[in-house]
């Protein structure tokens, strides 16, 4: 298993009349006038509470999820299926969100072993970004920056080639919807013009 990511200025329409302007030098606010800054100011501000917080944000990843993939056949990797239970939710004080993920069968990428992996998803304020950590008993951690747009995750990630060098990869996650998330891990090796498909998976909320 290995997202992301000011105020408005408003201008008042000019008054209808240039003479009137001329002759009083003044801006008059009428009922109208008012109104309509009212209502800007009430969808503004409901714009700001609509927006979701990191916290929500984060939460999206919470419950008990069941994963299938299926792996292609190609350069980075050969045809095959794999399962995991994951579980997910905020540490006590609500900053992080926790994932521990358990292999239903050994894993390639992990020595051939049942891959047990732990996973913190949080929200760094100093630069605004959403960050994730990942450890295995056989090591790590690795880290990464998920891009957040709208129910889109998106981690870029550098994938080393056997042949030698790096290529780019991302793993790709949509929020369908509350209870399906509909992932991929993708791979350039020409600068994002064309991407390769290497695995895809869903998970399933549980209950």
């Amino acid at each position: 298993m290995a997202t992301a990511r000011g105020g408005r200025i408003t201008r008042y329409p000019p008054i209808a009349s240039r003479e009137l302007m001329r002759a009083s030098r003044k801006i008059l606010v009428g009922p109208a006038a008012l109104g309509a800054a009212l209502l800007l100011a009430l969808t503004a501000s409901a714009t700001a509470q609509d927006s979701p917080s990191p916290h929500d944000r984060l939460a999206v990843w919470a419950g008990h999820w069941k994963r299938h993939g299926e792996v292609n056949e190609t350069q980075f990797g050969h045809a095959r299926t794999f399962d995991y239970d994951i579980q997910c939710s905020f540490l006590a004080h609500g900053a992080y969100m926790a994932c521990d993920s358990l292999s239903s069968m050994p894993e390639p990428n992990h020595g051939n072993r049942i891959a047990d992996g732990a996973h913190l998803f949080y929200y760094s304020d100093v630069d605004k970004t959403f960050k994730y950590t990942e450890v295995f008993p056989e090591g790590g951690p690795r880290e990464g920056v998920f891009l957040v747009d709208g129910n889109v995750w998106t981690e870029p990630v550098e994938v080393h080639r056997q042949s030698g060098g790096t290529a780019d990869g991302r793993f790709v996650f949509n929020f369908a919807s509350p209870d399906k998330i509909l992932a991929r891990f993708e791979v350039s090796v020409d600068k994002g013009a064309h991407w390769t498909v290497v695995d895809a998976f869903v998970d399933t909320r549980e209950g």
